[in-house]
């Protein structure tokens, strides 16, 4: 009887455990969610150079989308814009230091670009998860060729 009181304790420690290794908590995928978003950026930069075209993401107040400028104007490249996680996320964007207000509807201007030099214009992009308030990841463009993401105080 003691021995099946042990193998029920275990038990019940064992899947309390794997609950908690499996389970993440909302900073965390938030922190995912934003690297993600630099991941991307990168990512579009360096197409920019490769290409020798401006990329560039613009932003509405619930969505995203990833566009190619092809003269004489910017295109959408759907297929790309899939892999920026919106979902779950809010943002504030501010553009060379003063905060950008966004529409909700797409303009088919991008708010983030990626010149053909790899250079990214100015910006800082406090990213949220709608179910965590007060928590903000911050991904900036403090050089022309670097994204940097911390924690945003």
């Amino acid at each position: 009887m003691e021995m099946l009181l042990v193998m029920v304790i275990i038990g019940i420690m064992a899947a309390v455990g794997v609950g908690l290794v499996n389970s993440q908590s909302s900073e965390r995928q938030l922190q995912q969610k934003a690297q993600q978003w630099q991941q991307m950026l990168t990512y579009l930069c360096q197409q920019a150079v490769l290409n020798n075209r401006a990329y560039g993401v613009e932003l509405t107040q619930v969505s995203a989308q990833v566009m190619v400028f092809e003269q004489p104007e910017w295109r959408v490249l759907s297929q790309w814009t899939q892999a920026l996680p919106t979902e779950n996320l809010t943002w504030q964007i501010n553009l060379a230091g003063r905060p950008m207000p966004l529409s909700t509807e797409f303009e088919a201007l991008p708010h983030l670009v990626c010149y053909s030099d790899g250079q990214i214009n100015a910006f800082s992009l406090q990213l949220q998860l709608s179910q965590l308030a007060g928590v903000t990841y911050e991904l900036s463009a403090e050089t022309p060729w670097t994204i940097t993401g911390r924690w945003h105080e």
